[in-house]
């Protein structure tokens, strides 16, 4: 059992860490935000030459919110394993010490009383141990799933620079830029992601040890 409140533990700082990482997502996010506002404008100032670019300011900020939601989901997840991992510790306490006073009261008359406390909160451990697993697991799907979806960034930057191309010289500067921030920006997300998604794959290798 001291193998798995140690799993707990480690669990506990990654869930911490994970939140961390997504807190600077949302800042991120709100910066394609911004950026898809300002190429709406210029979009609008340069008329029908950018249509094909308006259109594309829309699917931008829906990567934004979408990014947004996603990164807000799992941070909530990251909070409820923390507190999770917290009972889970706490239990695994108490049936330590439930186990140890079992154990030094066999010889006594009424040693049998404990078993229902032990039997308890042994089945409570367990319960909290299987959602605290579950949380995990949901965390770290979600995060492979919003790395996914990132990708959607690199493909709506590369069509922003080839719309760019169809407007006067003199505003493609401002078209490409948008391109470019669209791509550093998502480069930023998903490096933090890749730092959340690598805590959960180190731990399982330290598992599987």
């Amino acid at each position: 059992m001291s193998r798995k409140r140690t799993q707990v533990s480690q669990y506990y700082v990654i869930a911490a860490v994970v939140a961390a990482e997504l807190n600077h997502t949302l800042t991120y996010c709100k910066q394609i935000n911004l950026t898809a506002s300002n190429a709406q404008a210029a979009s609008s100032r340069v008329g029908n030459a950018a249509l094909g670019f308006k259109a594309l300011t829309g699917f931008i900020d829906d990567l934004a919110c979408y990014t947004m939601k996603a990164a807000t989901d799992i941070n909530i997840l990251a909070h409820k394993a923390s507190k999770l991992a917290t009972d889970t510790a706490r239990a695994a306490t108490a049936l330590k010490h439930f186990e140890k006073a079992k154990k030094n009261a066999r010889e006594a008359k009424f040693a049998s009383t404990i078993a229902p406390a032990v039997e308890k909160t042994s089945q409570n451990y367990q319960q909290l141990q299987h959602s605290f697993q579950h949380l995990i697991n949901q965390m770290e799907v979600q995060l492979h799933e919003l790395k996914r979806n990132l990708r959607t960034a690199n493909i709506l930057a590369s069509i922003c620079r080839i719309e760019a191309c169809r407007v006067d010289v003199a505003n493609q500067a401002t078209f490409n830029d948008v391109a470019n921030r669209v791509d550093n920006v998502a480069n930023l997300i998903r490096q933090r992601v890749d730092n959340a998604i690598a805590l959960f794959d180190g731990s399982s290798g330290q598992e599987a040890a």
